[in-house]
């Protein structure tokens, strides 16, 4: 009986410092998923292949999740102190990284926000040229 009990309770503390060590290690899921997020946005505001009326229902969606994880991200103690490059880079990008709250800022759409951080306006795009490099 004490061995079933002994070994019931080293499984149990096993799984829960397992459980523990992913959670830690996993810190920075949040700000990776606004990474993937402002990805999907900008992808869903440059294409070319859909309608204004599909690019703006689907824009709509993704700044209502990307003000969420936005708020979670700058909530996030772990990732405040975290001294990971990605998190540094991130803080170091605010107008990039919190795209929809710096956008709110200024009082400007979103890609207009991801444009003038760039440098990006109708002059630089009227002065491109189409290639690969």
């Amino acid at each position: 009986m004490k061995s079933l009990l002994l070994l019931s309770s080293l499984v149990a503390v096993t799984y829960l410092s397992s459980f523990s060590a992913a959670a830690q290690s996993n810190a920075l899921f949040s700000l990776q998923n606004l990474e993937r997020e402002r990805a999907s946005l900008l992808a869903t505001l440059t294409d070319a292949n859909i309608s204004m009326e599909v690019r703006q229902q689907k824009s709509n969606s993704i700044y209502r999740r990307m003000a969420d994880i936005e708020r979670m991200v700058l909530r996030d103690e772990r990732i405040a102190n975290s001294d990971k490059v990605l998190v540094q880079k991130a803080f170091a990008n605010y107008d990039l990284t919190f795209l929809v709250h710096a956008s709110a800022e200024r009082k400007v759409q979103p890609l207009s926000q991801w444009m003038n951080t760039l440098g990006i306006n109708a002059a630089s795009i009227a002065q491109s040229k189409q290639g690969y490099r």
